[in-house]
């Protein structure tokens, strides 16, 4: 399993890393070329987009990747639920748009979601080849069609923003990344299913895949509530500026979190029984991950003055100090996460639904408040508020596990405590030059000075775990 696990993460990294290369470097100019209002009408659409999206992608998928054996008439009955999920997801879209639209007093938010919800009859074309791939561990595959598509996307993306179509840039660029991807997936694995009624054979395929849909659902609208909240109270570039904020923070997190999640679902699908295994193997994903992730969002935070001056320009100075304090709680929410696939894989729904639960009391609430105080309380409640819910949700889900709660909690100590002295070395940096030198130079000192820190404070404190990282892809 292990060798299983490593060629995974290997194709998977690979496939990422070529695709969001280009997306990094494209993202930089796009951002250049547009401004704060367009970024409000896309975090508005998105967020209705994506809600809809977790349904079918969290649910649908999640079951057909999670059954040991399938069968011809057990994918045609899925994919007639994928069908009737789809047309669905699509109708609702089409008909909120309008009244969407007149809700947050932006007329351009009707159109951009109608041309959004495309995507779900798009996804229609590679649906079951695409899960089917990830089912099977085939991410060499999956990684080089998702790699072409948002590779080809990127430079559409910016090529559009360059001539003047502003927002509508990124709309385009997504529809022609889910039509690329979907084609590939039917290329790189031409499974051709006809769709056939419901019989009782895949009843429980079906009740896990509602329970884990409606979670998801659920738990992306608890997650990224904040954005429909903001724009109840913020102003059209208040808003631009949180999401411009909230989408740089996300970015590490967007690619190196599916990564895993793709990789872990159908691993721990496949050790379901051998519990030392999936201990064994998730104690390791968190414990990398931690050393992984503080040292990302810190650094991120560290820079995120010199950062946002020097590559995206001065009309976005406005969003640095909710870049920084956003970034502080992205550590714990891409922790948080990993603890989904192995729950999910071992049917143990009732509990992501309890921490569901436990987010959106909290959450929701919070947002309301910190929306009064801008994008500055919003990311304030971010931070405070998830960090609590954190250590409740953690405390159930090892129970649930057998797992002890503060062998996790104690698998975090040393990585913000190293975290934290980098970041406050690096903003002593820009304090002390920030208003002497210019603004390269002190961003690049930053990065040179803050990777030698951590990397040198790791090697004196956490050389273990540093080894387990650096040897992870190493076939010993």
């Amino acid at each position: 399993m292990r060798e299983v696990v490593l060629n995974s993460l290997k194709w998977v990294a690979i496939g990422k890393a070529i695709g969001q290369t280009v997306r990094w470097l494209t993202t930089i100019f796009t951002i250049r070329f547009l401004f704060p209002e367009d970024y409000a009408v896309i975090a508005l659409s998105s967020f209705f987009t994506s809600l809809l999206w977790s349904f079918s992608r969290s649910g649908i998928s999640a079951a057909l990747i999670r059954e040991k054996e399938l069968d011809e008439r057990t994918l045609s009955e899925f994919f007639t639920f994928t069908i009737i999920a789809h047309l669905s997801l699509f109708i609702i879209l089409q008909s909120s748009a309008s009244v969407l639209a007149d809700f947050y007093g932006d007329e351009r938010l009707e159109d951009v979601i109608r041309f959004s919800s495309i995507t779900f009859l798009i996804a229609l074309i590679g649906f079951i080849p695409g899960t089917l791939l990830n089912r099977n561990m085939n991410f060499k595959k999956l990684s080089m069609v998702d790699a072409t598509a948002e590779s080809i996307s990127a430079v559409t993306t910016v090529t559009l923003a360059w001539a003047g179509f502003g927002f509508w840039s990124i709309i385009i660029g997504m529809l022609l990344a889910e039509l690329l991807k979907q084609c590939g997936y039917l290329f790189k694995n031409t499974v051709w299913v006809m769709p056939r009624w419901f019989t009782s054979k895949t009843k429980s395929i079906f009740e896990f895949s509602w329970k884990a849909s409606l979670q998801s659902t659920v738990g992306y609208m608890i997650f990224n509530v904040d954005v429909a909240i903001a724009g109840m109270y913020l102003s059209t570039i208040e808003l631009g500026y949180y999401q411009f904020a909230v989408m740089l923070a996300m970015m590490p997190a967007a690619k190196v979190l599916p990564l895993l999640r793709q990789v872990a679902f159908p691993v721990y699908s496949n050790i379901q029984e051998d519990s030392k295994a999936i201990q064994h193997y998730f104690l390791k994903s968190l414990r990398l991950s931690a050393l992984l992730f503080v040292p990302v969002f810190f650094g991120l935070a560290a820079v995120s003055n010199t950062l946002t001056s020097a590559f995206f320009g001065d009309k976005w100075n406005g969003a640095t100090t909710v870049l920084f304090i956003y970034c502080l709680s992205m550590p714990l929410k891409g922790i948080e996460q990993l603890f989904g696939p192995l729950l999910k894989s071992l049917n143990k729904m009732n509990v992501i639904i309890g921490n569901t639960a436990i987010f959106g009391a909290v959450l929701i609430p919070s947002f309301f408040v910190g929306a009064q105080f801008g994008g500055e309380g919003l990311a304030i409640a971010w931070l405070v508020s998830f960090s609590g819910c954190f250590f409740i949700s953690t405390s159930r889900s090892c129970n649930a596990l057998s797992i002890k709660h503060s062998s996790v909690l104690l698998l975090l100590v040393k990585p913000y405590l190293i975290g934290t002295t980098m970041l406050a070395a690096c903003i002593l940096l820009d304090t002390l030059l920030g208003n002497f030198i210019n603004v390269w130079i002190v961003l690049l000192s930053q990065v040179l000075i803050g990777t030698f820190m951590y990397v040198g404070l790791t090697w004196l404190f956490s050389r273990d775990e540093l080894k387990e990282l650096m040897n992870l892809f190493k076939r010993k």
